[in-house]
Formats: C-alpha cells, sequence, structure tokens
C-alpha cells in the first residue's frame, strides 16, 4: 500500500525535523556552557614577583638604589604627590603617594632619612607608622600553552566604578535582556552613526561572553545563531552578576609578545602596576575603552589613539551621571600613566627563573604551576638584578675593547646573595642575560682554580692550637710523585718565595706554598671542611687539588663561600620567599634557615687574610676606608691556561660570585684579577653597599707582626701589620732587630689567670 503526503503533511514532517535538530543543537549548546561555567574556566598561570621593598625606622636605605627602584616601578616625580605613583625627594625625606599592595593601603606618605638610614616613616597626617610596603614587580609566571595570563577577581574586588563604566559603553541595558536585545542593537547602530564613532557595541555582554569561551571569531549567520542561542541559556543557568563577573575576568586586553593578557585585574597590573582597586576613574575608562581595539586603543603603542578613546569614555560616564562636568576636565587633562611593561614572554630574568623553577619543583608538579594560579613572592632584588645583568654587559664591552674581538663568544655568570639569610638577591646566566638556554650559573661544571684555596687555609686555622696567620710555610720548589708522574707545581709569576707567613700566602695567592700546606693537612681534614662550607662532592686525592683542580657551579661556589662570609654559619642558598594560594593564603613557606658549622674565631683570621686581598693582594685598588666600611675580602681564580676567570668577594651584606669564560672551554687571556674582579667592581662601585660594622670576638686579639718572619712587631716599625690571632696563639718572640720600635705584648689579667689555671691542673696531676 502506497502512503500519500500531503503538503500539509510534509510541512509537519519538516516541522518535527527542524525542532528535533534545533533541540539537539541547543541541547548540545547548553551541555557545552553548563560544563564549561561550572568547571574550571580558566587555567590560572602561576606568578612570580620580585620581594617586595619594605621600609621601616631603623633599616638601613640607599638612596640612590631607593629611587632607581621607584624608577623601576614607574612612580613619577611631582612637586605635590597627589595621586598613586608620584613622589618627591628632597635631600634628606621622600613623599609619596603609594599605590598600595595587600595589607599595604595606598596614601601619602613621608620616609626621613639620616646617617644612611630611616629615622622616621610618617602617613599624610603626621602620624608614625612602623613599616610601608611597595609593591614587588612582576617578573614571571609558569604559563600553560595557550600562554593566557590573568588576575582572577572576586564579586566584593570589583569596583562599582568598573561596573558602570562597562555598562554604560558595553550594555546599558544588561540588567533588564534575557541575554539578547533588538533595542541595545538598535541604539547602537544610531548612536554610534551620530557621534561617528563606535561608542557603543551591539552584541549584549551576555553575546561577548559566549562568543569568547565557545565559538571562534569568524563572522557567518550560523556563528551569530549559535552565539544567540548560547547567551540565552547562560542567562538561564547563573545570575546576572556571575554573568558579569565572568565577563570581567575574561575579556582579552592587551599581548605581551607570547603572553596574552585577559581579565581587567591582569589588565591593571599590566598596565598600571597595581590591583583594580587602587585605579581611579580615568584609568578604568582606559581599560574599558580598549575593548573596542586592544592593538588599536593600546595606550604603550598608540598613545594618542588611546588618549582619544578614553575621553570618549569619560564622555559617556559624564552623559550617565557617574562623574560630573569638572570631574570629566580634570580626568581628560591627565596623562595616561601607563608603566613600562615588566616582560613579554615567560619571564624577565631567565636564570633567576630556573633556579625558582628548580626550587618549586621539590613541591609542586607543573600542572600545579600551570593552573592553580599561585603567587610566588621571590628574593629576587630588582635593581641588583638589573645592576648585575648591565655590569656583566658592560664589563665584556670593555674586555672586547681591550683584548680584541677574540673575546666576542666570551660567557660569563654571577650571582649576589644576602650573607646572613642566604637568599639569593640577583642571577646571570650568560654574557647575554635576557637570552634563554644554557644557564651557566647553576649548570656550567668548571676548574674553580684558587677559589680552593680559602678551604684549605680555613682547615688550618681551624686547628688553631697548630696554625695561625703567622704560622711560617714554605714556597721554595717542590716536587711530588702523583699519578705515577713526577707533579711540580709553579706560582703565577714563576717565581719561590721561600719562607713566608700564612696570610701573605694566601692573599698573595702562591701555589707552592698551599700545595704543601694541603698535603701537611691531608685530604681527609680538607674534605672535613669541605662538607661543612655544604660541598658533598668527595675529592681526588691529587696534591693538584690544594692548588684549584676541582670543578664547581657559580652557585655550589658561592654556597660554600656564605659559611664563610657568615662568620662560619651556614644558611642554604633561597631563591623562594612565600608561595600564597587564589585566596592570598600562604601556601608554603621558605623560612629562613641558619646552622653554625665552624666557630667564628677561625673563620675571622680567614677573612683578614682575604681582606688583605683587597689591600696588598690580588684585588687591590680599594681605598682603605671603603676596604673597611665594607669589611671587605675576597679572592680571585684563575684556572690552568687561564680558561676560567673567577672572583668572588664579599661587601656589606652581599656576596657577589663572577665567572668568565668560553663555552667550548678554550683559553683566555684573562685572569681572576682582569676579568671576573672587573665585573665585581664595576657591579659594586654601581650598587654601593651599606657600612656593617666589624665583627668583634672576645676570644681573638690583634698584634703587630712582621710581614716576613711574622713575629712580633709594632705600629712604628717597617713591614708591619696588625694581625689578629686566637687568643693564646699569638707570637710573643721579639727578634732583637725589633726591640726599639716593637710593641710589647700586654700580660692582661685573662692571660695570667689562663697561666695559673695551666699551672694550678699541672699541679694537680
Amino acid at each position: 500500500m502506497k502512503i500519500k503526503f500531503t503538503l500539509g503533511s510534509l510541512g509537519i514532517i519538516a516541522l518535527i525535523i527542524v525542532f528535533v535538530i534545533s533541540a539537539a543543537v541547543v541541547a548540545i549548546i547548553d551541555s557545552r556552557v553548563t560544563n564549561k561555567l561550572e568547571g574550571v574556566l580558566w587555567t590560572i598561570p602561576a606568578k612570580v614577583y620580585s620581594r617586595s621593598l619594605d621600609l621601616a625606622e631603623g633599616s638601613k636605605v640607599n638612596k640612590s638604589n631607593l629611587l632607581r627602584e621607584l624608577n623601576m616601578l614607574s612612580y613619577s616625580e611631582n612637586k605635590n604627590p597627589s595621586k598613586p605613583g608620584e613622589f618627591i625627594y628632597k635631600k634628606n625625606s621622600l613623599k609619596i603617594f603609594l599605590r598600595g599592595y595587600e595589607e599595604q593601603k595606598s596614601g601619602l606618605f613621608e620616609i626621613f632619612f639620616q646617617d644612611g638610614q630611616i629615622s622616621k616613616v610618617t602617613n599624610q597626617l603626621g602620624i608614625s607608622v612602623d613599616i610601608v610596603k611597595f609593591e614587588p614587580i612582576a617578573i614571571g609566571g609558569m604559563y600553560p600553552s595557550h600562554m593566557e595570563d590573568r588576575i582572577l577577581l572576586s564579586w566584593p574586588q570589583v569596583p562599582t566604578i568598573l561596573i558602570d563604566t562597562i555598562l554604560s559603553v558595553e550594555d546599558q541595558n544588561f540588567f533588564n535582556h534575557n541575554g539578547i536585545s533588538f533595542r541595545s542593537i538598535s541604539r547602537a547602530f544610531f548612536t554610534n552613526v551620530k557621534a561617528g564613532d563606535i561608542e557603543q557595541g551591539g552584541s549584549t555582554i551576555t553575546q561577548q561572553l559566549a562568543k569568547s569561551l565557545f565559538f571562534t571569531p569568524e563572522q557567518t549567520i550560523k556563528r551569530k545563531v549559535m552565539e544567540a542561542i548560547a547567551a540565552l541559556l547562560i542567562e538561564f543557568h547563573y545570575s546576572k552578576e556571575e554573568i558579569l563577573l565572568a565577563y570581567i575576568n575574561d575579556v582579552f586586553l592587551a599581548q605581551s609578545g607570547k603572553r596574552a593578557v585577559h581579565g581587567f585585574g591582569m589588565g591593571a597590573q599590566h598596565f598600571f602596576g597595581t590591583s583594580i582597586s587602587n585605579l581611579e576613574t580615568d584609568q578604568i575608562a582606559l581599560l574599558v575603552g580598549m575593548l573596542k581595539g586592544p592593538s588599536l586603543y593600546n595606550p604603550r603603542r598608540n598613545p594618542n589613539n588611546a588618549t582619544n578613546r578614553r575621553n570618549l569614555v569619560l564622555g559617556i560616564l559624564a552623559k550617565r551621571r557617574h562623574i560630573n562636568s569638572s570631574s570629566l576636565e580634570e580626568y581628560k587633562s591627565r596623562a595616561l600613566r601607563v608603566v613600562s611593561p615588566n616582560f613579554r614572554s615567560e619571564t624577565k630574568y631567565p636564570a633567576f627563573h630556573d633556579l625558582v623553577r628548580l626550587e618549586l619543583r621539590e613541591n609542586y608538579e607543573d600542572s600545579e604551576l600551570r593552573t592553580q594560579g599561585l603567587k610566588i613572592q621571590t628574593n629576587l632584588d630588582p635593581v641588583l638584578q638589573d645592576s648585575l645583568e648591565n655590569n656583566i654587559k658592560k664589563t665584556k664591552a670593555q674586555l672586547i675593547k681591550k683584548y680584541g674581538k677574540r673575546l666576542i663568544e666570551l660567557e660569563g655568570a654571577a650571582m649576589a646573595v644576602d650573607i646572613s639569610t642566604g637568599e639569593i638577591k640577583a642571577v646571570v646566566g650568560s654574557s647575554n642575560p635576557s637570552k634563554f638556554g644554557f644557564n651557566r650559573s647553576i649548570n656550567a661544571i668548571r676548574p674553580i682554580g684558587s677559589l680552593v684555596k680559602p678551604f684549605i687555609y680555613l682547615t688550618a686555622l681551624n686547628k688553631y692550637d697548630e696554625y695561625h696567620l703567622t704560622t711560617i710555610l714554605d714556597d721554595s720548589k717542590l716536587s711530588v710523585k702523583s699519578g705515577g708522574e713526577i707533579w711540580e707545581p709553579n706560582n703565577f709569576d714563576k717565581k719561590f718565595h721561600g719562607k713566608i707567613p700564612l696570610h701573605v700566602a694566601l692573599w698573595q695567592s702562591y701555589n707552592i706554598a698551599s700545595a704543601r700546606l694541603g698535603m701537611e693537612l691531608g685530604y681527609d681534614s680538607v674534605q672535613e671542611i669541605f662538607r661543612k662550607l655544604g660541598i658533598d662532592k668527595s675529592i681526588e686525592r691529587y696534591p693538584s687539588l690544594f692548588i684549584g683542580s676541582f670543578e664547581m657551579s657559580p652557585f655550589d661556589a658561592i654556597q660554600s663561600y656564605q659559611t664563610i662570609a657568615a662568620d662560619g654559619f651556614y644558611s642554604p642558598l633561597r631563591s623562594i620567599r612565600d608561595i600564597k594560594d587564589l585566596k592570598g593564603d600562604i601556601d608554603l613557606s621558605y623560612p629562613y634557615k641558619i646552622e653554625q658549622r665552624i666557630r667564628p674565631e677561625p673563620v675571622h683570621l680567614l677573612k683578614f687574610a682575604m681582606k688583605q686581598t683587597f689591600i696588598s693582594g690580588t684585588a687591590r685598588g680599594y681605598p682603605g676606608k671603603t676596604i673597611e666600611s665594607w669589611q671587605a675580602g675576597g679572592k680571585t681564580g684563575t684556572s690552568d691556561d687561564q680558561r676560567d676567570s673567577w672572583f668572588v668577594g664579599f661587601a656589606g651584606d652581599l656576596l657577589v660570585l663572577v665567572w668568565l669564560g668560553f663555552d667550548d672551554n678554550r683559553p683566555t687571556p684573562l685572569t681572576g684579577r682582569s676579568g671576573a674582579l672587573e665585573v665585581w667592581k664595576n657591579f659594586i662601585n654601581d650598587i654601593e653597599p651599606s657600612a656593617v660594622e666589624k665583627n668583634k670576638l672576645p676570644r681573638v686579639k690583634y698584634v703587630w707582626t712582621d710581614k716576613k718572619d711574622g713575629l712580633v712587631s709594632g705600629e712604628k716599625c717597617k713591614n708591619s701589620l696588625l694581625v689578629p690571632f686566637i687568643i693564646g696563639t699569638e707570637p710573643n718572640t721579639i727578634p732583637p732587630v725589633r726591640n726599639k720600635c716593637a710593641s710589647r705584648p700586654n700580660r692582661n689579667k685573662s692571660d695570667v689567670m689562663q697561666k695559673l689555671k695551666k699551672v694550678f691542673e699541672e699541679g694537680q696531676g
């Protein structure tokens, strides 16, 4: 039997088919909408920040470096600071309008200076406050593959003026429509024709959100229909506040290199260096105005376009009576006040970023770092980092000028750490510091040359009943059978220096005396000091070890010197200060750790000898007052055939290490003094470390001794030096030739009591 279809029945069937297909499409879109919006909307990358600068009464401060940091934070000088990001510096005070950061509220403060310290901090009412905190600098992130960067805002964090501005420009009828507004489309058309510019958009905020979250940017009727359906479904499932908040966090505002800036929270940070809550109306207007053309109205690339667009948005706010006419004119007269971009890829400082990654991987998976929005505050000091980068480049240019094009491929690494805490303040892993790739600060394992010698001499001085600074060492010719061959070390000057005091052998960096001392001490004793300094690597039992045949990375080398610079107190080096979750709660902290591994007296003696490196040795050249002010000390290092140039030195509260050499290990024309030391000096001269007090130890006394024979001398005797000794180990012999000028040893009460105690104990035996 044949079934006959009438035209009407065919129409019904067609309608049913259309209905079924439409229902299926709606169901699919509905599923996508709910799955997306009820799941994890965005993967939030971990953000990496420098340390925040905290200033309190009594804090040491370098005013020049403070002003450099304000410039890096894009603060501008104004005779009468009245807006966030403005300051005025006078001779002994800094008046500044802080942008605000975490618990630090935005406001006007004044900081007073006296003798290199902060004497007082007051607020705008003149009332003393305990501390002010400057915002840190964003220096990088751990990004997912799409490289989207955002800071999520919660509804209470969204300023009312931001909501008013978005709705006035993008969707005035937002709270009255159901996702699609034909009225908005027609009104926007006529408004824009009348204005001769794009004042309003036709799509609702809900449609824009649907387009961003679910669809490609293609302009087709099919896509527009799908977008409209999605908008209706979003409105059906979610409240207006939830939709608006999602939009505020989702919008695209700028492209910074590979990094895409999304959301007004990140936009505020990216363009103004502060949180959205600290922005003023003109700044909000600028960000909202960018929505119609993030590239066209980018204030850095197109400041004129951005200014005109901002002023147009401000005009809309005035029409809607969100601001009055006088405020309108005042806002329109303002400069854009955007800050300089901090970084355009994954990080501004690749070498430091590598260290942060290594520490993070001890506690976090990569997926956590790329998705959970962690806030990582590091110990990086942006002024020191900037200076270290500039000065390794500057010194390389100077060396090329001096030695020629053969040094064009010269590479380098450098690190600066806080002596007491082990906080890593700055790191450079290449002579081109912004270059990604091989990080020499942690991965270049190189012979350290004479940098090993302080470890050998500390081994001796730690046996203070056997060795002191004027113990006589032998620097005559040495022949030793090692590895089946005769080993005969040479000094750098190719000379022998006979009998010399221990401290002279160190600051003159004599190889032969050092080798003899090491062999006398024994490999086991030296290995024990290596361990105390944080060197876990086993030593090879060859005498060449004692003059530098030992390989370390710059990171490991500066870690071992931290214990020396800190008077025998070991602190593991740390790049991270703390980590907070999206809510701002501490997720993980990296507390300061300290362990006394060596008595301070032997280390004090060693540091005295290292200070002589600056006064008379291989790092000479600084005025005596400067050396004393910084309590400076250091050591040069040069490996065989001058393949490696090293210098490590402490000045003020900083310990700084520099390495220079070629990646292919070919010889250079540089010694530690002519290469790495030059980087160190350029950096230290630039940042001007703060003065520190000399460490006074009750068990140490100073005695005038002769630089040649190490016996008692006097201030008026030629060739004399005031040398520290652990009490009871100082020399007492005065040669006849110095009878008239020598200082007589003081027999103080403690000396007498110690001798009486010794006699008494012997009598009891």
